[in-house]
């Protein structure tokens, strides 16, 4: 994936919380003490599988406590919601990793991610034995960070030579029949799960495996079954960072697990996971840096889960389609649409949807940045958009700037007087004053002033609205000779039009053709007494009212002046009464040009639908 803005804001973190020194490795464990404490790495993976990181973001560490939340699922999984719930509680502690927090009349511990409830989980993952157990974690780690994963046998040597006050949990627990087999073997199997090694990317990625309802966002593999994920990322809310847990969903508000191995895994359901890395822990065993990084990123993108309704990004875009595929209504020269159907991918439209939020708002980034040329105009439309929160404006705001200095040309349409969106917008763009980017109610208009844009930069002088149009240029006109040219001007009466006015209206008799000699027209349904839209755009040198050409029918729509206009209109009974030889030429050619016209125009529509329905 090509470099984003929100590349930028990782690296930014990364070299911002670098210089923060604060806490202590872990040194209770003699391998741990032996890392590099300066070591540092973010990671996020977002549920549509982008990923973004920096620092020491590939660096193998001990995944220690962060295992227990992938194995409670584990556990759930093969024995059951009853029987974990029967060893294990999933109520916070509020006491220190390490605590014996067991209930005083049945020795069940608190919760499964202090260490007396990992301990009674683990021993519930099928297997026969301390090799089975740990070859069906790896075999699910595996599916949640999408590559194999091992037990780094110096780390286990180390937590198994030290690990006393794990030992005596264990025994403990046999005493109360929470364990009810050999509590060394749960505890071996304990040893080597914390054990794992795991980079940051690694844990970002099976964070954002939660996130996507269990499901592995990269290699589509599920890792944990769709009705046991609210319960892992239920205990990892309450209780995933020990005693700090309060504090920490107050402040971050995601669901998170720490280890002492330097590593903080969070995730936010429907968006992403988060990984941080960094070996020096504060008094409660947690990353020092890595909540510093977390508490920034729910800060700055308004990450916090209960800000406000969160939905999934699958439909942020609705549809994504060039100029070249879907043009403005504008009726234009035959050379004017060889120039777009040429020039057209140059100018492209997405069509969002939904919630715009910090992941939906990525998505689009993504979309717009794997771009191979940066289009010369992007139009954003909004109309289908529900809400925009200010992580999302910020991110639009910032793919802006970007893409000025790429030089492409940002469009917003169906954002006026939505959401506060425009406000949120002025704010965070400098010159918006400046700025034509929000002036267009719809998709049409923004797709007719790229396209004079597009032809403009082309070399190519449009006729304009204002130079008149000889009758010989008028499309349906063309092959005429010069006497049938004197012939059919000789039955035109000539009129003239202000802006704003009325030409013809809805439900009118069709009795007049109108050759349009200079200005431009607008052609408007009616979908309600309240509501019109704009159906085609008649520039000069364009006729209209072709119906009349057919006999006596109704008009359908409004025509309306959006400049002053001058035209020609022809009573087609003047034309079809006369039966000499140079009217039926007229006639002919009328209708053969007309014929032309409107397979053109089929033909276009057609390909549009094909298009906008895909």
């Amino acid at each position: 994936m090509k470099r984003t803005p929100f590349h930028d804001h990782i690296e930014e973190l990364y070299q911002e919380f670098l210089a923060l020194k604060e806490g202590a490795v872990a040194d209770y464990i003699p391998e741990l003490a032996k890392v590099d404490p300066d070591q540092f790495g973010i990671a996020i993976v977002t549920v549509d599988g982008h990923v973004y990181q920096a620092g020491d973001s590939r660096q193998e560490f001990s995944i220690q406590s962060i295992s227990k939340a992938f194995t409670y699922g584990i556990a759930l999984e093969d024995r059951g919601v009853a029987e974990v719930e029967a060893r294990v509680d999933v109520e916070p502690s509020g006491e220190a990793f390490n605590s014996i927090s067991l209930e005083p009349e049945t020795g069940r511990p608190r919760n499964p991610m202090i260490n007396a409830g990992a301990i009674a989980t683990t021993a519930l993952v099928s297997g026969n034995s301390v090799q089975e157990k740990i070859d069906r974690i790896l075999e699910v780690f595996a599916w949640y960070s999408g590559r194999d994963l091992r037990v780094d046998e110096e780390v286990y040597e180390s937590e198994k030579a030290t690990g006393h006050r794990n030992r005596a949990i264990s025994h403990l627990l046999r005493n109360y029949d929470i364990l009810s087999g050999d509590p060394e073997e749960a505890l071996d199997v304990y040893f080597r799960q914390c054990s794992i090694s795991v980079t940051c990317r690694d844990l970002a990625l099976m964070g954002a495996t939660l996130a996507n309802d269990g499901v592995n966002p990269i290699t589509g593999v599920r890792a944990l079954g769709s009705e046991q994920v609210p319960r892992v990322l239920g205990v990892m809310a309450s209780c995933g960072m020990y005693d700090y847990s309060g504090n920490w969903i107050y402040r971050v508000g995601m669901p998170a697990k720490s280890g002492v191995g330097g590593g903080i895994v969070a995730v936010l359901p429907g968006q992403l996971g988060l990984a941080v890395f960094s070996p020096r822990l504060d008094a409660k065993g947690n990353s020092v840096r890595g909540i510093a990084v977390c508490e920034a990123l729910s800060r700055n993108f308004d990450l916090h889960m209960l800000h406000s309704t969160r939905t999934t990004t699958a439909a942020a875009i609705r549809m994504s389609y060039t100029a070249a595929d879907v043009r403005s209504k504008l009726e234009r020269s035959e050379e004017a649409n060889r120039i777009l159907l040429e020039n057209g991918k140059s100018i492209r439209v997405l069509e969002l949807m939904g919630d715009m939020q910090f992941v939906s708002a990525e998505l689009v980034m993504a979309e717009v940045m794997s771009y191979a040329t940066p289009p010369s105009h992007l139009i954003l439309d909004f109309i289908h958009v529900t809400s925009v929160d200010h992580a999302a404006a910020q991110q639009l705001c910032e793919l802006c700037a970007v893409l000025k200095g790429k030089g492409t040309q940002v469009l917003f349409t169906g954002v006026s007087g939505k959401f506060g969106f425009t406000k949120k917008l002025k704010s965070l763009l400098p010159s918006i004053s400046d700025w034509p980017g929000m002036d267009f109610q719809d998709i049409d208009r923004a797709l007719e002033f790229c396209e004079e844009r597009v032809l403009s930069d082309g070399g190519w002088s449009p006729t304009g609205a204002s130079a008149p149009v000889a009758l010989s240029d008028q499309p349906l006109c063309k092959g005429f000779s010069k006497e049938e040219l004197d012939f059919l001007e000789g039955l035109l009466d000539k009129q003239t039009f202000q802006q704003g006015e009325v030409i013809c209206r809805d439900g009118e008799t069709a009795d007049r053709l109108y050759f349009l000699e200079r200005g431009q027209v607008s052609a408007w349904v009616r979908l309600d007494r309240e509501r019109k839209r704009r159906l085609n755009v008649i520039g000069s040198g364009w006729a209209f009212g072709e119906s009349a050409l057919f006999g006596d029918g109704r008009r359908i729509a409004d025509v309306i002046s959006d400049t002053d206009v001058s035209l020609s209109w022809l009573l087609p009974g003047k034309l079809f009464e006369d039966a000499s030889p140079i009217s039926t030429s007229v006639q002919t050619k009328l209708f053969k040009n007309l014929s032309a016209l409107s397979f053109h125009r089929l033909r276009r529509l057609g390909e549009e639908i094909r298009i906008l329905t895909q």
